[in-house]
């Protein structure tokens, strides 16, 4: 019988820990959509000037006001402090 009741102790620690890296992966998961609902804007229109400049156009940023973007002129902007 306590052979038993061994088995079922570890199987008890072994769903705890699974539950527990559960919660760990929908922390992360929730953290990563919020950063990119947050700051998805920013980071598309860095990444679009500086394909732009790449090749070799205009690197003007357009920029939207209403969801908190900051303005830049140009993408040397960005990079300066």
């Amino acid at each position: 019988m306590s052979k038993f009741m061994e088995k079922l102790k570890k199987l008890g620690r072994k769903g705890q820990t699974t539950t527990e890296y559960v919660i760990i992966l929908g922390l992360v998961a929730l953290g990563s959509i919020a950063v990119i609902l947050i700051f998805g804007n920013q980071v598309r229109e860095l990444f679009s000037s500086a394909a732009r400049r790449l090749a070799g156009e205009d690197a003007t940023v357009e920029s939207h006001t209403d969801d908190g973007a900051v303005e830049r002129d140009d993408i040397r902007d960005a990079f300066q402090n």
